[in-house]
């Protein structure tokens, strides 16, 4: 039966003093001739029980230590110095520790997280939580998620996660609120719960404070069914590629914006993918652009026929940002970056189409058009929606009718040179 050790009194603890060897072996021979069963007989160590016991240094200064037994092998953590750390705190520490071992955690493991977690800070938390969500995730998607989240790091960033009030949250949500992008302001809330339940799951906080905010009492509803602007009618169409084909007159815009434009009408792909289209995606010869599926908002490879006119455009911005960057259509600023997303909204907006058309617009503007003169092309909606990169959306069919990059390839290269053609006659 294992020994059971007399508990310390602080004033014991307070008198305690280093025993030099001389002294203890003097010590040890007086307890063994009286038949004592002190402590004291284990040297510069006063032992409260349980496994927590005091070291004593030649210095004078006391340690508390903890000594236990995890995975079969015999550990021992420290609990601080005395008196820093009083008798009654160590022991509190001691019981804590108990606890996790009865529930099979190493206590040593759950300090190093509580210790990392008061350092943390929630940009920290970010980066981790997208580097992860990168892994099932597009580029695009985690492009975008991390400029949205820009609007809480730039306030709370380098804050520890744990010293964050629910109401820094709510002040940020009012200001993106009160610049009129509502939708922005819904979908930052839940990315912030999402970051939330990771730092609880991972133990960095105890509490997912974004869960105690009342959405309805800090945001006005937010109306995702609203379809974006575009324009869909012929005659307007033809203003709208005239006014485009005039951005670098009327705007001296940089040549990525320029040839952006210019060639969005003919690929009507989303905004992620051709503001960050690379040089070894495509082929210019064989007229293909073979987009990942981490970019894909689908997470499905997607092969983009370009016509003859797409691939007219690429050849003239080549000799500008080939040699200066993987991207087809690279930041002013940086190299290494595509153009931005507001940059392009920012430009139809000075060309008169705010409320009027969107960027994503130009993926309507083909689809309604396609769907109105199918007689004139011959394809179906299969070939159309497949030119989209929509997924099959009736569950039946898309078992038996798989999702291939390939798939319709000589169908979506036809009907998309027809359409190359239709708007070039459009202006004429």
């Amino acid at each position: 039966m294992p020994k059971i050790s007399k508990p310390l009194y602080e004033s014991e603890i307070k008198n305690a003093r280093y025993t030099t060897d001389e002294e203890f072996e003097i010590l040890k021979n007086e307890l063994i001739k009286s038949n004592s069963k002190e402590k004291a007989i284990k040297k510069n160590k006063l032992a409260d029980g349980k496994g927590l016991y005091l070291i004593i240094k030649p210095n004078g200064s006391k340690l508390w230590r903890f000594d236990f037994r995890y995975g079969n092998k015999n550990l021992s953590m420290s609990f601080g110095v005395y008196p820093e750390v009083s008798l009654k705190e160590a022991r509190e520490k001691r019981e804590e520790a108990r606890w996790l071992l009865s529930k099979n955690i190493n206590p040593i493991s759950a300090k190093r997280i509580k210790r990392a977690s008061e350092f943390l800070t929630l940009s920290m938390v970010i980066d981790e939580w997208l580097e992860l969500r990168s892994k099932s995730s597009s580029e695009a998607t985690i492009i975008q998620n991390r400029r949205m989240l820009n609007n809480i790091t730039n306030w709370l960033g380098n804050i520890a996660i744990k010293d964050i009030k629910r109401v820094d949250i709510i002040n940020i949500l009012e200001k993106i609120q009160n610049k009129g992008v509502i939708e922005t302001a819904h979908r930052v809330l839940s990315l912030m719960n999402k970051i939330y339940m990771f730092a609880v799951t991972k133990e960095y906080i105890e509490h997912n404070i974004i869960a105690d905010i009342d959405k309805k009492s800090v945001l006005v509803p937010s109306n995702k069914n609203i379809h974006h602007p575009a324009i869909t009618l012929p005659d307007e169409i033809k203003v709208l590629l005239r006014d485009i084909n005039s951005i670098g007159e009327r705007f001296r815009s940089n040549i990525s914006i320029i040839f952006i434009f210019k060639i969005i009408p003919y690929v009507f792909v989303r905004s992620e993918n051709i503001r960050l289209m690379r040089w070894n995606e495509i082929d210019l010869e064989k007229g293909i652009w073979e987009i990942p599926k981490e970019k894909m908002k689908t997470h499905i490879d997607f092969v983009c026929p370009l016509s003859r006119q797409a691939v007219d455009i690429i050849k003239q911005i080549e000799p500008y940002s080939r040699h200066r960057s993987e991207f087809v259509f690279p930041s002013p600023f940086k190299a290494d970056r595509g153009i931005a997303g507001a940059t392009l909204s920012d430009t139809l907006n000075k060309l008169g189409y705010q409320n009027k058309h969107t960027f994503h617009g130009f993926r309507s503007m083909f689809s309604t058009i396609a769907y109105e003169y199918y007689k004139e092309h011959g394809f179906h909606s299969d070939i159309i929606e497949s030119c989209l990169a929509h997924k099959e959306k009736n569950r039946v069919k898309a078992a038996y009718n798989r999702e291939s990059k390939y798939k319709y390839y000589d169908e979506k290269k036809e009907l998309m040179q027809w359409w190359a053609n239709w708007l070039d006659n459009l202006v004429k």
